[in-house]
């Protein structure tokens, strides 16, 4: 018996497992045609029927106007927004103009009005700063009377953005009489220069606020929560008044653990439009492993019943375009045929847990949720080499990847810290022990990224004809004399960069991972630069969903011969000739 092994049968007896069950048998044989590898029942047409338009998808998070991050020929205008939302079947959205969020409120609250007065879909959310008295001359109770007055369904906070406490004696002034009506409040701690980039919540602030107020609605929307769900979960724990919007939970499986432990009400689906796309939210959404009407509470019924505070809101029955194809059906509905399945080049196994919590770790889970969505082969490396010990973790892919090898391609992850020897004897060892490419990400632990100890790994790949992922290669002349010198390894960046593209050019050897393609038109942008035949789908699986990883592919707006490729085909042949 391995240590592993005896590990995990140590950890059963202790009855840990039994925290975030699988609730896989429950969905692929639903009565409610959950989606899952055993729905393939696509209509011909793909009708709105059949996709998310019964969900009734109401976005919580939008910003309408030129935002400070605006490129050339960027998303930003109401006709922007109610054309994606027709693409990706989302029926109505809260917005908040770019100068409320960025500038100051009035300004923008002023122009929101203007934006939306034609757009039933498109309900108006304002933004308010605690010295509104001093710096208008109106008081805080004819601020919800103007709210009424132009029908404004939200408040949004920018605490470091206006640098502002959410303390007692800084807010509650301005709290007081939107407690009283119940005004929905989302408080959002991201900066306009991209400051609180993740994690940021002022997590104290807001269990104070909640409990001060306990009639009035709080919801966190903040742009990633990466490492912090365990303080979200004892707000959860101490606040029935918080809610969390979706575009901020870059978790696996963090839809399906927060509706088991605090109840589906409790999320809002939001998008972060248009600074990220609909596509990943969306998707994650409507593939999640839970019943059909907890989607539907999360899709929209959630926030139109906190909307209402004021008078009920009416749905708009909306009328949408057919999906452009089977993808655009699948992402819009949840519903995957059984044909259409995927390859992953990127994921990390941790069992159990990593140093952050990750529901359903347990190999046995994760291997279900692989086969639900459909992913044939994912190539896999540890969570624990990132930050920790190497030999542990993949101790661990190994296992699992010898244990599963229909599904799971284990990767050696190795830590140029340890010297050339230790290297070369860990990739040895898993050599031996059936890993068959390597995963590199000195970036994380601490190592250059163009250091010489990373040709160690290269020439190892190289002999061996491997497939060697690494989390940043550094400058494009540091990738061309990697990719030129070991001709027989195959290359590839496990994120999403256009940086390659002059090298990709001049060699085949060199491929990109698709995660994460957070902008709306992403995906796009990609394959305009290097080709779709070089573009890796890949989940960074445990770390993020794996329908948040599928979503922006299968949105894109590219044929269904280019999706296959990037979905698939490459990395299918690319197995054939590395890493066999």
């Amino acid at each position: 018996m391995t240590e592993m092994t005896k590990r995990r049968d140590f950890i059963r007896q202790s009855g840990w497992v039994g925290l975030g069950v699988s609730t896989l048998g429950m969905a692929a044989t639903s009565p409610n045609g959950i989606g899952g590898q055993n729905n393939d029942i696509l209509s011909p047409k793909y009708s709105s029927q059949n996709a998310s338009g019964h969900w009734n998808v109401f976005d919580a998070n939008c910003v309408l106007g030129r935002h400070l991050k605006l490129g050339e020929e960027g998303l930003h205008t109401s006709e922007d927004l109610l054309s994606e939302m027709d693409h990706y079947g989302i029926a109505e959205s809260l917005v908040l103009d770019s100068l409320s969020k960025e500038n100051f409120p009035l300004d923008g609250n002023q122009r929101i009005i203007v934006e939306t007065r034609n757009h039933k879909r498109l309900h108006r959310a304002w933004s308010i700063v605690p010295t509104w008295k001093e710096e208008t001359n109106q008081s805080s109770t004819q601020f919800v009377n103007s709210m009424v007055d132009n029908n404004i369904k939200a408040v949004f906070l920018f605490p470091n953005q206006y640098f502002f406490k959410l303390s007692d004696w800084c807010i509650d002034e301005i709290i007081e009489p939107l407690a009283q009506y119940k005004v929905p409040v989302f408080i959002n701690p991201t900066e306009a220069n991209g400051k609180g980039a993740a994690d940021a919540t002022n997590w104290d602030e807001v269990i104070a606020l909640c409990k001060r107020w306990p009639q009035l609605p709080v919801i966190v929307s903040e742009n990633r929560i990466r490492r912090s769900q365990r303080l979200l979960y004892k707000a959860f724990d101490s606040c029935p008044n918080l809610h969390i919007e979706l575009s901020a939970l870059w978790l696996h499986r963090g839809i399906e653990y927060i509706s088991e432990k605090w109840g589906a009400h409790r999320i809002l689906f939001g998008s972060g439009w248009p600074g990220f796309g609909h596509h990943m939210t969306l998707t994650n959404l409507t593939t999640a492993q839970i019943s059909n009407d907890n989607k539907k509470l999360i899709a929209g019924d959630n926030l139109r019943k906190l909307l209402s505070w004021n008078h009920p809101i009416e749905t708009v029955k909306v009328e949408f375009p057919p999906p452009a194809d089977e993808y655009v059906a699948y992402g819009r509905s949840g519903i995957r045929p059984k044909k259409m399945t995927f390859f992953d080049i990127h994921g990390h196994l941790g069992e159990y847990n990593a140093h952050y919590h990750v529901p359903n770790s347990q190999i046995e889970r994760v291997v279900e949720d692989i086969q639900y969505y459909g992913l044939e082969k994912v190539c896999v490396f540890s969570f624990a080499g990132v930050y920790s010990d190497e030999k542990f973790g993949n101790d661990i892919v190994i296992e699992a990847s010898n244990e599963y090898s229909s599904h799971l391609i284990g990767f050696t992850l190795l830590n140029p810290l340890r010297g050339e020897k230790e290297m070369i004897k860990e990739l040895e060892r898993g050599h031996k022990n059936g890993m068959k490419g390597i995963k590199l990400i000195p970036s994380y632990q601490g190592y250059p990224v163009e250091g010489r100890l990373i040709e160690v790994a290269c020439k190892w790949a190289h002999a061996h004809r491997q497939i060697i992922i690494n989390h940043y290669w550094g400058s494009s002349q540091q990738m061309e004399k990697l990719v030129s010198k070991y001709t027989n390894a195959c290359f590839v960046t496990a994120h999403t960069t256009i940086a390659y593209a002059e090298v990709m050019r001049k060699y085949s050897n060199l491929f990109v991972c698709s995660v994460p393609l957070l902008t709306p038109r992403a995906c796009e942008e990609v394959v305009e630069a290097i080709g779709a035949d070089r573009f890796l789908f890949g989940t960074d699986l445990l770390d993020l969903p794996i329908g948040w990883g599928l979503g922006p592919i299968l949105f894109a707006r590219l044929n269904t011969a280019q999706k296959k490729m990037i979905l698939g085909e490459n990395l299918k042949k690319i197995l054939k000739n590395y890493s066999v």
